[in-house]
C-alpha cells in the first residue's frame, strides 16, 4: 500500500512538473520528502507487526504465572489428590521379586499414591529393599514382622487352610494410626492380584467404604454385587453366602477416617475361613447402606485375584550331580 501511494505521489509529481521544466531542485526536494515518509512509515509498520508479539509474550507471561499463583493456592488449600495407601504384604519365595515387580509396575502408573510393603520376617531383606526402591513408586514404605510360627501354613497343608498376611497387615494399620492427622484410602493388595490402573480412580473417591466385583473369587468367575445408583443392593455369591460382607480382601476400600475412628479394628488368626473381610469392616463399624458402589454400578472387572503357579525347580539337583552351579546374577530371585 505504501508503494502504491509513492508511486501515485511520483507520478503527480511528474504530472504536475513536465520533464522540461525549470523546478528540477523543486523536483528533487519533493521526492526526498516523499522518501522521507516512506521510510517513516515502514518503521511504523514494523513496530506495528513487534507490538502485537511483545503484547503477546508479556499477556502469556502474566497468564502463565497466574496458574503457578492458582496452583499454588491450591496446593497449600488442600485441594490435591487423595493419596492411595496400598498395604501389601509378601512372603519370601522363589517368585517374590517377579510378584513385586509386576505389582510395581503398575502402582508406578498412578499418582499420589504410598505403598506400604510388610515383609513376613524378622528383619528386612535386600530383594524387598532393593525391588521396591527400584521400580518406580517414588513414596513408600517398608516395615516387617514375622507370623508365630505356630500360624505359618504348613508343608502339608493346603495353601487356604490358614489366613496369611494377619500381622502384617496389622502392623499396616498401626503405622496408618501413628498420625491421626493423615488423610486419605486405605487399600489392601495382594502381591499376586493384577489390577487395572482405573481401579485405583474408583478407590481415591472412597467417602467410607466403596466396592466393586473381584474376578476368580470365591469359585466363580466373579463374585457378583447387586448395586443400583450407586448403592449395594445385595450379594451374587456362592462361598458362605450367609457372610455379612461376602466380599474378597481386593474388592474394598476403606477411608483412613474409619481407622482412626476405631483404633481396635483389626484382623485376626482365629476367624472362620472367608470370615476376614466381615471381621474387619463390622469391627468398623461398617453397614451394608454405607457402602459405595463403584466400577460403573459393579458391572466392571478392574481386579483379579490371580495367583503365580509356583516355578518348577525340580532340575536343581541334577545340575548339582554334574558339578555344576548357577552363577550368581544381579537382580538375583
Amino acid at each position: 500500500l505504501i508503494c502504491c501511494i509513492y508511486a501515485y505521489l511520483l507520478h503527480l509529481n511528474v504530472a504536475i512538473m513536465p520533464p522540461n521544466s525549470r523546478c528540477i531542485g523543486d523536483r528533487k526536494s519533493f521526492k526526498r520528502i516523499v522518501w522521507q515518509y516512506f521510510w517513516r512509515t515502514h518503521q511504523y509498520c514494523r513496530l506495528a507487526v513487534l507490538l502485537p508479539l511483545i503484547c503477546a509474550f508479556v499477556l502469556g507471561l502474566t497468564f502463565g504465572i497466574w496458574i503457578c499463583q492458582l496452583d499454588s493456592r491450591a496446593a497449600s488449600n488442600g485441594n490435591i489428590l487423595p493419596t492411595i495407601y496400598v498395604v501389601t504384604a509378601t512372603y519370601k519365595r522363589p517368585e517374590q521379586r517377579a510378584e513385586l515387580t509386576r505389582l510395581c509396575n503398575t502402582l508406578a502408573r498412578v499418582p499420589a499414591i504410598h505403598w506400604l510393603v510388610v515383609e513376613d520376617a524378622d528383619s528386612p531383606s535386600s530383594l524387598v529393599a532393593d525391588t521396591i526402591g527400584n521400580c518406580g513408586v517414588l513414596s513408600y514404605t517398608h516395615l516387617y514382622v514375622a507370623t508365630p510360627e505356630d500360624e505359618k501354613l504348613k508343608s502339608t497343608e493346603p495353601y487356604w487352610w490358614r489366613p496369611k498376611g494377619v500381622r502384617q497387615r496389622n502392623l499396616a494399620f498401626e503405622w496408618l494410626r501413628n498420625d491421626p492427622s493423615r488423610t486419605g484410602v486405605m487399600y489392601i493388595a495382594d502381591d499376586d492380584n493384577t489390577y487395572d490402573v482405573r481401579l485405583f480412580d474408583e478407590i481415591r473417591a472412597t467417602r467410607r467404604v466403596s466396592v466393586w466385583p473381584v474376578a476368580f473369587a470365591g469359585g466363580l468367575l466373579y463374585e457378583g454385587i447387586r448395586c443400583a445408583h450407586g448403592r449395594v443392593l445385595g450379594w451374587i455369591v456362592a462361598f458362605k453366602p450367609h457372610r455379612q460382607f461376602p466380599l474378597d480382601m481386593a474388592g474394598f476400600a476403606i477411608n483412613l477416617q474409619l481407622l482412626h475412628e476405631r483404633p481396635a479394628a483389626k484382623l485376626a488368626y482365629k476367624v472362620e475361613r472367608g470370615f476376614q473381610e466381615s471381621l474387619l469392616l463390622t469391627s468398623l463399624g461398617v453397614r451394608q447402606s454405607d457402602l459405595e458402589a463403584r466400577a460403573n454400578d459393579c458391572s466392571r472387572i478392574l481386579v483379579w485375584h490371580t495367583r503365580t503357579a509356583p516355578p518348577k525347580l525340580n532340575n536343581v539337583a541334577l545340575l548339582a550331580e554334574r558339578g555344576l552351579t548357577l552363577p550368581p546374577v544381579i537382580g538375583h530371585v
